[in-house]
C-alpha cells in the first residue's frame, strides 16, 4: 500500500477512537446527576442513533462532492464539538456535554462511507488489503475508544478526557493533510434511473451484503448483552468475568487482519459458516479459557465477514452510488444492533442465554447457506433477471471484448461473470494477458511496461 493509504487509515483510526473517548465519562456523570433510567438509556443511545438516522444521507453527500473535502470538514467539525464537550464537562453542564459529543458523532457519519467508497481509486491494486484494515479500524474503534476512555475514569478531570479525544482528532487532521479523493464522475450518468433503491432491486449481491452486515452486528449485540447473564448464571464468574469477556470480544476485532487474507475468509459463505460455528461452540462451552478463545474468534471473524460484504459493495455498486450504499450499510448494521439490544434482555429471560445464542448462530448459518454461489455483478453491469448461465463461448467472447482504459482506477464494464473480488494490474503494450474469470472483477488498472 502507498503512503497516502496508510495516512488515511491512520487518520480515520485516530478520529474514530477520539470520538469514543468521552462516552464512559459521560455515562457516569449522567448517572450521577439523575435517577431516571430513561435519561441514562437515552444518553447511551445517543452514541449510536446518529448512524441509524444519518449514515444513509451522509453517504449520498459523499457521492456528490469531493470525498477528501468531506472527510476534512468532518474532522474539523469533530474537533470543534469535542472541544465544546470538554468545556461543558469542565463547567458541569452535563446535558450540553452529551449534546456536543453526539454532535461530534453526527459530524463523523460521512467519513467512513466516503473513505470506503474512494478506497479503490486511492489504493489501486492494494484495495483489498486497504479495505480490510479500514473495516477493522471502523469496527474496533467502537470498542477501543470507550475502553481507553474508561481507563481515564477517576484518574483525570472530566473535561480532560474529551480534550484527549480532541487531540487525537488534531493528529488525524495533520495525518490526512491534503490527500485528494475525487468525487465520482457522474457526467452522463443516469442518476435518476440509477438511484440506490432501483440499484438494490436489481442487484442481489448488494442486498445480500447488506443482510450480512445486519446479521453479523445483531449477533454481536446479542452476545454483548448476554455475556452478563452468562457470567452470573452459567459461568458463575460474576462482574469480573463479564468485564473480561466483553474486552475479549471487543479486542478480538483487532485480530481480523491475521485471518482476512486466508482462503476461508475470502469467501462470504465460509466467513458466515465459521462465525456461526464459533457462536455455537461458544454457547455450549462451560466458560473459562475455551469460551474466551471462542469469543476472540467471533470478534475477528465478524470483522472478516464485514470485509467481504464491503468488498462486494465496492465491486458491485458503481462509483457514483457507492458511498450512498455504504452509508446505507452503516444505517442497517447499527439499526440491527439496536433492535437486537432491545429484544435480547426479554428473549434471554424467556429462552435462556444458551438457547438464544444457538438460535442466532443457526440463523447466521442459514444466511451463509443462502449466499449465492454466483459471483457478484461488476459495477455498472446489471444482473441477468433470468439467472441463466452463459455458455463457454459466451465466456470466451467476454474475455476477448473487455474494454481497457488507461485512466487509473476507472471502473471497467464487461466483466460480468468474473469471480473473486481482486483488482489486478495489466501491462500496457504488445503483451495482453488473457482475462480468466477466476481472477478478474471490478476495476482494471493499466500500468506502463517495465524496461
Amino acid at each position: 500500500m502507498n503512503r497516502q493509504v496508510w495516512r488515511v487509515i491512520g487518520s480515520h483510526a485516530g478520529a474514530a477512537v477520539g470520538m469514543g473517548l468521552p462516552w464512559p465519562m459521560l455515562l457516569i456523570v449522567v448517572e450521577d446527576s439523575t435517577t431516571s433510567h430513561v435519561l441514562l438509556g437515552l444518553a447511551g443511545a445517543a452514541r449510536l442513533a446518529p448512524y441509524v438516522a444519518l449514515s444513509w444521507l451522509s453517504g449520498r453527500l459523499a457521492d456528490r462532492r469531493e470525498r477528501a473535502r468531506i472527510v476534512r470538514l468532518s474532522l474539523w467539525a469533530r474537533l470543534g464539538f469535542l472541544l465544546a464537550c470538554a468545556g461543558a464537562l469542565a463547567a458541569g453542564s452535563h446535558v450540553l456535554a452529551v449534546l456536543a459529543a453526539t454532535a461530534a458523532i453526527v459530524a463523523g457519519t460521512p467519513a467512513y462511507p466516503a473513505l470506503a467508497a474512494g478506497m479503490p481509486r486511492l489504493a489501486g491494486p492494494a484495495t483489498a488489503r486497504a479495505t480490510s484494515l479500514l473495516v477493522t479500524v471502523e469496527v474496533a474503534s467502537f470498542v477501543v475508544g470507550p475502553a481507553i476512555g474508561g481507563l481515564f475514569v477517576g484518574r483525570l478531570p472530566h473535561g480532560w478526557v474529551a480534550l484527549a479525544g480532541a487531540l487525537l482528532v488534531v493528529a488525524s487532521i495533520v495525518a490526512f493533510g491534503r490527500i485528494a479523493m475525487p468525487a465520482p464522475d457522474v457526467a452522463g450518468a443516469d442518476l435518476a434511473g440509477r438511484g440506490v433503491w432501483s440499484l438494490l432491486r436489481g442487484n442481489s449481491s448488494a442486498r445480500h451484503a447488506l443482510a450480512v452486515v445486519a446479521v453479523v452486528n445483531a449477533l454481536l449485540s446479542v452476545l454483548g448483552l448476554l455475556l452478563l447473564q452468562l457470567a452470573h448464571e452459567v459461568w458463575a464468574s460474576g462482574d469480573e468475568g463479564f468485564g473480561v469477556a466483553t474486552a475479549v470480544l471487543g479486542f478480538g476485532a483487532l485480530g481480523a487482519p491475521a485471518f482476512a487474507h486466508t482462503r476461508t475468509m475470502s469467501s462470504g459463505r465460509a466467513c458466515l459458516l465459521t462465525l456461526a460455528g464459533a457462536a455455537a461452540a461458544f454457547a455450549i462451552l462451560p466458560g473459562g479459557p475455551a469460551s474466551l478463545c471462542a469469543l476472540a474468534v467471533i470478534g475477528a471473524v465478524a470483522v472478516c465477514c464485514e470485509n467481504v460484504a464491503t468488498a462486494v459493495l465496492q465491486t458491485s455498486v458503481p462509483d457514483e452510488l457507492r458511498a450512498s450504499v455504504l452509508g446505507l450499510g452503516d444505517t442497517v448494521m447499527v439499526g440491527a444492533a439496536l433492535v437486537a439490544a432491545v429484544a435480547t434482555p426479554w428473549l434471554g429471560d424467556q429462552l435462556g442465554p444458551v438457547t438464544l445464542v444457538l438460535l442466532v448462530a443457526a440463523g447466521t448459518g442459514a444466511l451463509a447457506l443462502s449466499w449465492s454461489s454466483l459471483p457478484p455483478p461488476t459495477a455498472g453491469v446489471a444482473e441477468d433477471p433470468g439467472g441463466e448461465q452463459q455458455s463457454d463461448a459466451g465466456e470466451e467472447h467476454r474475455r476477448e471484448r473487455v474494454p481497457l482504459r488507461e485512466r487509473h482506477g476507472e471502473p471497467v464494464g464487461g466483466l460480468h461473470g468474473h469471480k473473486g473480488a481482486r483488482i489486478v494490474t495489466l501491462l500496457r503494450g504488445g503483451r495482453r494477458p488473457r482475462l480468466r474469470p477466476s481472477v478478474v472483477l471490478g476495476e482494471v488498472h493499466i500500468a506502463p511496461d517495465r524496461a
